[in-house]
C-alpha cells in the first residue's frame, strides 16, 4: 500500500480512537467525596451536636439547682432570723417579776403555802 492510503485509514480510526477516549474519560468522573464519607460525616455532625445539647442541658439543670439551693439559704436565714427574735420575746414575756406584776394587775395574790417547786437551782 501507498504511504496515503495508509494514512487515510489511520485518520480515521485514531479520531474514533479519540473520540472514545473522551466519553470514556467523561463518564468516569467522580466527586471527590464518596456517599459513605458523606453518611459518616453527617453521623459524626449528628452525634457532636447531641453531645453539645448534653452538655448545655446538663449545665442548665446545675445552674437552676445551685440557683435553689441559693434561695433555700437565704429563705433558711430569714426564718433564723425570726427565730431568733422570737425566742428573746418568748424570754421577756417569761420573766417570774413581769408575770407577779400582771397577775397583781389583775387582782391576784400570791400564797406562798400555794407555790410548789418544780425543779431546783443548783
Amino acid at each position: 500500500m501507498s504511504p496515503l492510503v495508509e494514512k487515510q485509514i489511520l485518520q480515521p480510526n485514531h479520531q474514533q480512537n479519540h473520540k472514545e477516549k473522551r466519553v470514556v474519560k467523561q463518564s468516569v468522573y467522580k466527586s471527590r467525596i464518596t456517599k459513605g464519607e458523606k453518611l459518616f460525616y453527617l453521623t459524626a455532625l449528628i452525634g457532636i451536636v447531641f453531645v453539645f445539647y448534653l452538655v448545655l442541658s446538663n449545665y442548665a439543670s446545675i445552674y437552676m439547682a445551685n440557683h435553689q439551693i441559693q434561695q433555700a439559704e437565704l429563705q433558711i436565714q430569714e426564718q433564723q432570723s425570726v427565730n431568733e427574735g422570737l425566742g428573746l420575746q418568748v424570754m421577756e414575756l417569761s420573766d417570774p417579776e413581769r408575770i407577779l406584776d400582771k397577775a397583781k394587775d389583775m387582782g391576784m395574790v400570791l400564797r406562798e403555802e400555794n407555790v410548789r417547786y418544780t425543779h431546783s437551782n443548783d
